[in-house]
C-alpha cells in the first residue's frame, strides 16, 4: 500500500511539472507571435544628420511633419517615410573631361543667329531648403527634382546668358569667359523658380567652354598668329627693358663716379685748406719765434752795450781817478805841464816833420799856439 502511494504521488509531480513546462512553453509561443506581429506593424527608421523624414500617412497623405535626425520608430503598415538629402549636393554636366558626371556638357548657341556652338562643362553645388521639404514631396517631384527642376533651368540659364555674346571665342578665353562664368553663377543663386521649388544654389563652376572643331583649328591659327606677333612685341619690349636698364646702369655708374670725383674734390680742397693752414700756423710761429729770438737777440745787446758802456764808464772813472791822483797838487801840476808840453812838442814835431828851418817868429807863434811860453832868447 505504501509502495503504490508513493507511485502515485511521483507520477501527480511529474505530471504538475509537464503541466508548468507546457506553461511557459505557451507563453514563449505567444510573446514570439506578439513579437513577430508587432514587428510587422512597427519599423525602425534612422535618420542621418544631413537627412531630414517626410511622413505619408496612407489615410490622410502626406503630414506637414517631418522626421529630424535620430533613430524612429513608426507603425510601417500606417506610414511611409521618405528621406531627403538637404546637404550639400553636386550636380555635373561634363562630356569631356568628367566620365563621373550625371549629365552631358550644355550645348549652347552663340552669337545673333546662332551660328557658332559651343558646349559648356559646368557643375553645381546646391542643397534643398529644409522647410521646403515637404513641399518638395507634395509637388509630387520627390526624388526626381534633381532631372525635372534642377537641370532644365541650369541648362536654360546657361544658354541664356550664352546666347548674347558676339562669340563663342567671346566665351571661350578673356574676360568674356569671366563675365560669362559670373553672370551663370549670379543667375542660377538668384533664380527665383529655383528657389520656389525649394533648391538653393551654393555656387557655380564653368570648367571650360568647348568649341566646333573645324572653329577651334581656324581660332587656333588665328591665336597661333597673334602668340607669334605678342612674342615679338614682348621680345622687342624686352630689349627695350634691357636698353633702359643698361642705360640706368651706366647713368648710375657715370653718377657714382661724378660723386666719387666730387667727394675726392672736396677731400682735396680740405687737405689743401687744412695744409695751408698748417702752413700758416707754422709761419706764424716761426715768425713768433723769430721775433722772440730777434727781440732776445736785441735784449742781449743792450745788455752787451749797457755792460761795455759800463765798462768804459768805469775805466774812464777809474783813468780819472787816477789822473786827479796823478795829477794832485802842485807836483801834480807841474807833471801835467810837462806831459802837455812834450804832447805839443811831438805835434809840432808832427807838423814840422821835414822842415829844415823856421823863422823864430814862427816858433814862437807855434809854442803860443800850444800853450807854451817860449821866450825869443830861448829861440
Amino acid at each position: 500500500m505504501l509502495q503504490s502511494g508513493g507511485i502515485t504521488r511521483l507520477q501527480k509531480g511529474a505530471n504538475n511539472m509537464n503541466k508548468v513546462i507546457s506553461g511557459l512553453v505557451g507563453a514563449f509561443l505567444l510573446i514570439v507571435i506578439a513579437f513577430a506581429v508587432l514587428w510587422n506593424f512597427f519599423a525602425i527608421m534612422k535618420i542621418e544628420g544631413n537627412e531630414m523624414g517626410v511622413i505619408q500617412d496612407w489615410k490622410q497623405g502626406v503630414l506637414d511633419k517631418t522626421l529630424v535626425s535620430g533613430t524612429h520608430f513608426y507603425n510601417n503598415w500606417a506610414w511611409d517615410i521618405y528621406k531627403y538629402n538637404i546637404g550639400t549636393q553636386k550636380i555635373t554636366f561634363d562630356s569631356h573631361n568628367n566620365a563621373d558626371a550625371e549629365w552631358p556638357s550644355i550645348a549652347v548657341e552663340v552669337g545673333e543667329n546662332g551660328g557658332q556652338k559651343a558646349s559648356v562643362s559646368i557643375s553645381c553645388n546646391y542643397h534643398l531648403n529644409p522647410l521646403k521639404i515637404v513641399q518638395i514631396h507634395k509637388q509630387g517631384i520627390g526624388k526626381t527634382y534633381e532631372s525635372v527642376v534642377l537641370k532644365r533651368e541650369i541648362v536654360d540659364t546657361v544658354n541664356e546668358i550664352a546666347r548674347p555674346h558676339a562669340s563663342a571665342l567671346d566665351l571661350y578665353s578673356g574676360t568674356g569667359f569671366v563675365r560669362f562664368k559670373n553672370d551663370v553663377d549670379k543667375a542660377l543663386k538668384e533664380n527665383i523658380f529655383l528657389k520656389e521649388k525649394g533648391v538653393d544654389i551654393e555656387n557655380t563652376i564653368i570648367y571650360n567652354v568647348h568649341l566646333d572643331p573645324a572653329y577651334e583649328a581656324e581660332i587656333a591659327g588665328k591665336q597661333i598668329a597673334q602668340q607669334q606677333k605678342l612674342r615679338k612685341v614682348e621680345e622687342t619690349k624686352a630689349a627695350e627693358e634691357e636698353a633702359k636698364r643698361i642705360f640706368a646702369m651706366s647713368q648710375a655708374n657715370v653718377e657714382k663716379v661724378r660723386q666719387e670725383a666730387e667727394a675726392q674734390k672736396i677731400i682735396t680742397v680740405k687737405n689743401a685748406e687744412a695744409q695751408a693752414e698748417q702752413q700758416v700756423l707754422q709761419a706764424d710761429a716761426e715768425k713768433k719765434k723769430r721775433v722772440a729770438l730777434a727781440e732776445g737777440e736785441r735784449d742781449a745787446n743792450l745788455a752787451l752795450a749797457s755792460g761795455i758802456l759800463a765798462v768804459g764808464q768805469a775805466e774812464a772813472k777809474v783813468a780819472e781817478l787816477k789822473s786827479q791822483a796823478l795829477y794832485a797838487g802842485e807836483a801834480g801840476a807841474k807833471r801835467a805841464q810837462v806831459e802837455i808840453a812834450t804832447k805839443q812838442a811831438e805835434m809840432v814835431k808832427g807838423i814840422l816833420s821835414g822842415v829844415q828851418v823856421l823863422p823864430e817868429r814862427a816858433l814862437i807863434q807855434l809854442g803860443r799856439t800850444a800853450g807854451v811860453a817860449v821866450s825869443e832868447s830861448q829861440t
